[in-house]
């Protein structure tokens, strides 16, 4: 019997929570010097009406210097669901965590301490975009704005081709952004 409800209990657990992986195009600012990276991904999950965000092994490149920063994560953020997609936004100070790629010996974020973060996310099944803005004038005299954009490759269908190209690519996450925009 304890069997039956160990299951029971693990079933309910995994259909409470859902994660969509995305692979994002992301351009950093920092006090006005951009730079962009390509197929970084990023996790969100669904938990009982609350979503996580996580940037996990995030790095900032510096010409061509990389600067690995750590896993940034938004947890327990409350949702809105209007228009046919999902807005998040989070204020408060998070702590950057260690990142697990061993290419990198040292991590920076979690030097840093409280990290203040402003975000907004919208997000699909299909697609997302996230702005996150890092106000760190006071620490290190950077003002650093992350915009994200990416798709889910594993909902990658044609029912993702939001402006119906044949493709679900970029171009749908700019369609669904135009979309957002309009209300």
């Amino acid at each position: 019997m304890k069997k039956f409800f160990a299951i029971l209990a693990i079933t309910c657990c995994a259909m409470a929570m859902s994660a969509t992986n995305y692979t994002c195009h992301i351009k950093v600012t920092i006090n006005g010097e951009s730079t962009e990276q390509d197929e970084v991904p990023v996790v969100i999950t669904e938990n009982n009406g609350t979503y996580d965000l996580n940037l996990d092994n995030f790095v900032l490149w510096v010409a061509d210097f990389p600067m690995p920063v750590g896993n940034i994560a938004l947890n327990g953020v409350e949702g809105v669901d209007e228009y046919g997609y999902t807005t998040i936004k989070f204020a408060g100070d998070i702590n950057i965590a260690e990142g697990n790629d061993p290419q990198y010996d040292i991590w920076a974020g979690p030097l840093l301490g409280d990290v203040p973060i402003d975000a907004t996310a919208r997000f699909t099944d299909n697609a997302m975009s996230a702005n996150i803005d890092i106000d760190m004038m006071a620490m290190i005299q950077q003002v650093i704005s992350v915009e994200i954009f990416g798709v889910a490759p594993a909902a990658a269908t044609l029912e993702g081709d939001v402006n119906k190209d044949g493709e679900v690519n970029i171009s749908d996450v700019n369609s669904v952004i135009d979309i957002i925009l309009s209300h």
